[in-house]
């Protein structure tokens, strides 16, 4: 089996050599490893260089779509390779990460995309409340999507195409999640399963401030909404398409009560209760959480947690408002900003 990593990068010389270190580690070549710096201004391409990976440079910022899609052509990764994985900048890989990738695509050759389980780093209260997300997410719907085939979106820092399905991708600026989008095209072109592989790990940086949360957060729930628009998600009746009308129909009804939570109150003062029970549960997921991601600070900042459920509320009903209601096109890169580990 032939596997190559494509990472795309901007600016990202703070976390491209710990992520070049961490494939070298889980067994790849340095010569299997691709990297596109997009206009950086940084180094981010000589220190990739330096390590031995593959570099092919845009002058000139392109966009991660149009980028993807000149390094494939280039490199002509699609004909050299029967696998290709995807990585962000920032992204660290567990030891056994390739191995896992590989074992799930031997066991099912009708797979044409595995994705990993994502984790990220503990700093502050932010991301402990992130680590929450992402084990809730992986928890309750990850491994049920995979195996009823209703993905929605494969992280694009954790996904493995079969480069005979990568070729058939579209890649256009049309939406600003281009991991979603991609997922979409292979349940809309039947390109083949999509599948999770909690086994392979990888790590992801997440913001530190608040203002960063929230331009990652908009980023991503804005790019969801155009991808339901784009793939006419909302009129179609195959289970992945009632699988996105029930997540986002539950975000949008959720949101609405939890935001109009003070008028219940006043109406109904009954409604009241709803504060102490959400609390309770979401403090028992937090404790869940801390125990099983071996991850104490999910736990300790619980009680925080529910001023960025607030947020995610807020953002996530704004966003909608914008695109779907208004018909607003957005197309800039939200890009939050880099940290060391060492912060």
């Amino acid at each position: 089996m032939s596997l190559c990593v494509l990472i795309p990068a901007r600016n990202e010389a703070i976390g491209i050599g710990g992520t070049i270190t961490s494939l070298l580690e889980a067994g790849l070549a340095a010569s299997d490893i691709y990297v596109i710096d997009d206009g950086s201004t940084d180094g981010t391409g000589d220190i990739a260089l330096g390590m031995g990976a593959n570099v092919l440079r845009n002058e000139k910022n392109l966009g991660k779509a149009t980028a993807v899609r000149k390094a494939t052509t280039h490199f002509s990764l699609e004909q050299r390779y029967d696998f290709l994985s995807l990585m962000d900048a920032d992204t660290r890989v567990n030891s056994v990460y390739f191995e896992k990738i590989g074992e799930t695509f031997q066991r099912n050759p009708d797979a044409g995309l595995v994705f990993g389980k994502v984790k990220n780093y503990a700093h502050n209260w932010i991301t402990a409340y992130r680590c929450l997300c992402y084990a809730y997410g992986q928890w309750v719907f990850k491994d049920s999507q995979s195996r009823w085939h209703v993905v929605t979106v494969a992280p694009g820092c954790s996904s493995t195409y079969r480069t005979t399905a990568f070729a058939k991708l579209e890649w256009s600026k049309d939406t600003i999640t281009e991991d979603m989008d991609c997922t979409i095209q292979f349940n809309r072109k039947k390109l083949g399963k999509v599948l999770y592989q909690k086994d392979a790990i990888v790590y992801t940086q997440d913001p530190q401030t608040l203002r960063d949360y929230i331009r990652q957060i908009y980023r991503w729930d804005t790019g969801t909404w155009q991808v339901g628009r784009k793939h006419r998600m909302w009129q179609g009746v195959s289970p992945i398409d009632w699988e996105f009308k029930l997540l986002m129909g539950e975000g949008i009804l959720f949101s609405l009560l939890f935001m109009l939570l003070p008028l219940w109150m006043y109406l109904w003062k009954g409604a009241g209760y709803a504060i102490p029970i959400d609390m309770a549960v979401l403090f028992i997921a937090s404790l869940v959480c801390a125990v099983t991601e071996g991850r104490p600070d999910a736990a300790m900042y619980a009680p925080l947690a529910i001023l960025l459920r607030l947020t995610d509320c807020a953002v996530f009903l704004y966003s909608f408002v914008e695109t779907v209601v208004l018909g607003r096109r957005i197309h800039g890169w939200f890009a939050v900003k880099r940290y060391s580990e060492s912060q």
